[in-house]
């Protein structure tokens, strides 16, 4: 009878497959607020899909991203699941109404937020009396 080399390979294959998932959700939990997130809802609203919201946060605290048509750049100060955003910039770019909308409410989501946490794989950012303002999922 001639060897099944697919018998082998499958479990194998499934076994590496299954590694590397468990890896990936082990760097996601460890990685917490930390990393590229895109913006699903602002203020409990669905964004626009056809502008891009994105929130770059990193180690150090300096955060970074498009708005929606403007580039912005800032800092935030994490301590547990509180957040205090710091002044920062952007760009000063005129877009189409739709992207200056959206530019305009997450930056003003952006500054109502005061903490944070993460509910199936998303970031929530909250208000001060802990309504959700930013939802955002990985990039």
């Amino acid at each position: 009878m001639p060897f099944n080399f697919t018998k082998l390979i499958q479990p194998a294959a499934l076994s590496a497959g299954l590694m590397l998932a468990s890896f990936g959700a082990a760097h996601a939990a460890d990685t917490g607020i930390y990393g590229n997130w895109v913006t699903e809802r602002i203020q409990g609203h669905k964004v626009s899909a056809k502008v891009k919201s994105t929130l770059d946060i990193a180690k150090d605290g300096n955060i970074s991203g498009n708005a929606g048509c403007n580039q912005y750049m800032g800092g935030m100060e994490i301590k547990g699941d509180k957040i205090k955003v710091l002044p920062g910039g952007a760009t000063l770019m005129a877009c189409p109404p739709a992207l200056m909308k959206q530019d305009s409410q997450f930056h003003s989501a952006l500054g109502k937020v005061t903490g944070w946490k993460i509910n199936k794989g998303k970031l929530i950012l909250t208000d001060g009396k802990n309504r959700e303002v930013l939802r955002l999922k990985r990039a």
